[in-house]
């Protein structure tokens, strides 16, 4: 007996080292997803798995409220603390209040800007949007062209990179947005073949009905972008959006604010979770507005504390709100495939009651968790299809989630945050 103990203590021993060494490397978001692809209606993972993407976006390139936070200080923060895995770069075009900053008058400098925020998301290995952030982009057409072709030049091989070619049209017609979107899309497909292209629509890209009705064809992996804000646009977006998407075409959330529309008064937390609910269940990725000290609402910083305020946590109410959001989303997004039975599980984590589900239409016999250090931390005899395990004892980290079905058994790493 005590020979069969050894061994069978040996063979534990040597499937935890095996489980913890495969663990070792952790899998970034894009090393996950790959390049983002359109498939019918949804943009999901390159290998076709839909998916909803929660990110941030940071304010415009060109305005000092915001431009401070185009570092890698900003994208690595955003990526550890917050478990950004999509960052957005808007970079400022040309604006009336912007005292000559704007790309148009100062290329060199928002290019760096842009630039240095495109370098720190590919070393994090998150996604990066880069947006041509202006209401008038066919004003500059020329100048897009030359922009967008030149980053595809430089970045069109990395999967992470996905172009937002205008940010928001306004009084402008589809028809003029399309032939403007028509020549750009050209221009970055002489570089870059396959990333991810996204397309503003009239009325600051909320008319997507318009874009539906008449795509724009030739291009498999082009995506419309759709704008809101909580407080003034509700259920009747929300309807809108879903019939585009019945009529065929890929929806991108490239912005979203928690409040009126202004940016500014109109916080709405409920509000905000319909919509959260609303992408999530239709596989929709996000991006919120915005990464900004402004003394605004739907700014996430503080007023005025800078890119340090971000890092010591000195955030607004939308901030918090935003930041609990991404980090509840995290917990989903970090967990890595499994099977067992030759079923694909899935792993959910809610943050607020802290019980961890397991959903699987096979029957799990037992379940057991191992912190870091492969020592067993919790341990269940479920007998049942998705069992639920109360996680609230487990400190912050890493640990790894041992599930036996039928004399099978798999595992998985998750994160508590």
């Amino acid at each position: 007996m005590k020979l069969n103990f050894t061994r069978q203590k040996q063979l534990s021993t040597l499937i935890l080292f095996l489980i913890f060494n495969s663990f070792s490397y952790a899998q970034t978001v894009v090393e996950r997803y790959g390049r983002l692809q359109v498939n019918g209606s949804h943009v999901t993972a390159e290998n076709g798995e839909k998916i909803s993407l929660a990110g941030m976006s940071l304010f415009w390139s060109n305005a000092g409220d915001g431009g401070d936070f185009y570092n890698s200080q900003t994208i690595n923060h955003l990526a550890d603390d917050w478990k950004n895995p999509i960052i957005r770069a808007a970079l400022g075009v040309k604006e009336d209040w912007d005292g000559g900053t704007g790309y148009i008058d100062n290329t060199a400098a928002q290019k760096a800007k842009i630039r240095t925020v495109i370098d720190a998301a590919i070393a994090k290995g998150v996604y990066v949007i880069i947006d041509w952030h202006t209401h008038a982009a066919e004003v500059y057409k020329d100048e897009a062209v030359a922009f967008f072709t030149e980053m595809a030049e430089l970045y069109g091989n990395n999967d992470h990179v996905i172009y937002e070619i205008y940010n928001e049209p306004i009084n402008q017609s589809w028809n003029d947005v399309k032939n403007y979107a028509n020549d750009v899309i050209a221009g970055i497909r002489s570089k870059d073949p396959d990333n991810l292209i996204i397309v503003g629509s009239p009325t600051w890209s909320q008319d997507v009905d318009q874009a539906a009705a008449n795509p724009i064809t030739g291009d498999p992996n082009l995506a419309y972008t759709l704008h809101f804000y909580a407080n003034t646009h509700k259920q009747f977006l929300r309807d809108r959006a879903l019939a585009a998407m019945n009529s065929g075409i890929a929806l991108f959330v490239t912005e979203w604010g928690t409040t009126d529309a202004s940016g500014n008064g109109g916080y709405n937390p409920q509000e905000s979770q319909v919509w959260l609910d609303f992408m999530i269940e239709n596989h929709i990725s996000y991006v919120n507005w915005t990464v900004s000290h402004k003394p605004e609402d739907s700014c996430v910083v503080s007023p005025n504390m800078g890119v340090q305020g971000l890092i010591n946590g000195n955030l607004t109410t939308s901030g918090i709100f935003i930041r609990n959001h991404l980090l509840a989303r995290a917990a989903t997004l970090s967990v890595d495939d499994f099977t067992i039975n030759n079923e694909k599980l899935s792993l959910d984590q809610n943050p607020v009651n802290e019980i961890l589900s397991i959903n699987s239409n096979t029957v799990i016999d037992d379940l057991t968790i191992y912190d870091m250090n492969g020592r067993s931390v919790f341990h269940k005899d479920t007998n049942e299809n998705n069992p639920q395990v109360n996680i609230n004892t487990l400190n912050s980290g890493n640990y790894i989630l041992k599930v036996s079905s039928n004399s099978n058994t798999t595992t998985t790493k998750f994160v508590k945050h």
